[in-house]
C-alpha cells in the first residue's frame, strides 16, 4: 500500500492543478445569473437583467472579451433607487482550489463606485465570504478581505505577505465589519491597474489557508499564461491567510464558494464617512453627499466597466 501511495502522490506532484471551469467570451452568458435583487450593502444602484444590460449596451462581447458596465448616460432621480449596474452570479460553485481572473480593465478609480470581484457561500450553512478585489471611491490600491460568520483571524508576519494590514483588523469574523483585511500595492486598483494594461488576480484555497495573488500584465507568470499555473513558483503572495498564522478553522468557516462580480455605489464602503473623511471625495467633487454626484454625473463613470480576458478554476 506504502508503494502506491508514493506513486499517487509524485503523480499529483507532477500532474499540478487541473482546469475544471474555464469561463470566457464563448460562455460568458451561459455562466453567469445577472441578479436583479436590492443591493445587501446599501448602495445607491439599480441592478438589472442580462436581456436590459444588452438592450443599453451596458454589457456585450467585444472581440475576445467580456464588457460589463454601469449606466453613463442618464440623470438619475433619487427616486430611481440609484444608477443601473450589474451584479453576476456564477451558476457553478466550487471547494478549494485555484480562481484566477485576468482582467484587461477593471472600473476606474471613479468617486461614488464600490466594485467587487468575490466569492461567497449561497447556500445554507457557514458565512465565508472571500473579497480577491475590491475597493472604493478613488484610491489606488487594491483590498483583500476574509468575512465570516465564526470565530476567525489572521496575523501573518509581515514578510510572508507582500501586502499589509488594512489598519490591524485581523478579525474576520462579522461583528468587525472591516473583516481580516490586507491592502495591496499601489498599482493594484482601479485606474492604476488601468494603466499597467490590466493584470492578473489569482486565489488559492486549501483546507489550511487562503492566498491572493497579484500580477500586473508585464508581471505574470509563464505557467499562468501556459494554462499550467503553479502558486508554489509565485513567491510571496499579496494576502496570506494561513492557519498557521491564525486562529480559524478554514474548512468549518468556508463551504463551497459562488463565484461574484458587482459595481455598486456609494453603500457602506464608498458612502457616508469615505465620502466626506476617508477620501477626498466631497471636497474633490463639491458634493456633500455620494448619492447626489452619482445621480447628476452620469458621465462621470465612462470608465467604470470590466473587461474581462478569461475566469478560470482549477483543482
Amino acid at each position: 500500500m506504502i508503494p502506491i501511495l508514493i506513486f499517487s502522490l509524485l503523480a499529483w506532484c507532477v500532474q499540478g492543478y487541473t482546469l475544471v471551469h474555464d469561463y470566457d467570451y464563448k460562455n460568458w452568458y451561459e455562466s453567469f445569473t445577472f441578479e436583479t435583487l436590492p443591493d445587501p450593502t446599501n448602495g445607491f444602484v439599480d441592478y438589472i437583467s442580462l436581456a436590459e444590460a444588452q438592450a443599453l449596451g451596458m454589457t456585450r462581447i467585444i472581440g475576445n472579451q467580456v464588457y460589463m458596465s454601469v449606466d453613463n448616460t442618464y440623470i438619475v432621480q433619487h427616486s430611481d433607487g440609484g444608477r443601473k449596474s450589474i451584479w453576476l452570479e456564477c451558476n457553478d460553485e466550487f471547494l478549494h482550489g485555484l480562481l484566477i481572473g485576468d482582467f484587461a480593465h477593471v472600473p476606474g478609480s471613479d468617486c461614488g463606485t464600490w466594485p467587487g470581484f468575490w466569492t461567497i457561500r449561497n447556500n445554507p450553512g457557514p458565512y465565508g465570504e472571500i473579497d480577491i478585489y475590491e475597493g472604493f471611491n478613488d484610491i489606488d490600491q487594491v483590498y483583500m478581505t476574509l468575512h465570516t460568520s465564526g470565530n476567525c483571524s489572521f496575523n501573518p508576519p509581515a514578510s510572508y505577505e507582500s501586502g499589509a494590514s488594512n489598519n490591524n483588523n485581523y478579525d474576520c469574523k462579522l461583528n468587525n465589519p472591516v473583516g481580516c483585511s490586507v491592502g495591496g500595492p499601489v498599482g493594484s486598483y482601479g485606474s492604476s491597474f488601468n494603466a499597467q494594461g490590466g493584470g492578473v488576480f489569482a486565489m488559492e484555497w486549501t483546507s489550511t489557508f487562503i492566498r491572493i495573488y497579484f500580477f500586473p500584465r508585464s508581471a505574470i507568470p509563464a505557467d499562468i499564461t501556459a494554462g499550467k499555473p503553479d502558486p508554489s513558483s509565485w513567491g510571496v503572495a499579496a494576502a496570506d491567510f494561513d492557519s498557521q498564522y491564525g486562529d480559524c478553522d478554514i474548512d468549518a468557516n468556508f463551504p463551497p464558494q459562488t463565484i461574484y462580480f458587482d459595481t455598486t455605489f456609494c453603500g457602506a464602503d464608498a458612502g457616508g464617512k469615505s465620502w466626506t473623511s476617508w477620501t477626498d471625495c466631497s471636497a474633490k467633487t463639491g458634493y456633500l453627499t455620494c448619492e447626489d454626484y452619482v445621480a447628476n454625473n452620469p458621465h462621470a463613470y465612462d470608465d467604470s466597466y470590466w473587461l474581462v480576458n478569461s475566469l478560470k478554476v482549477y483543482q
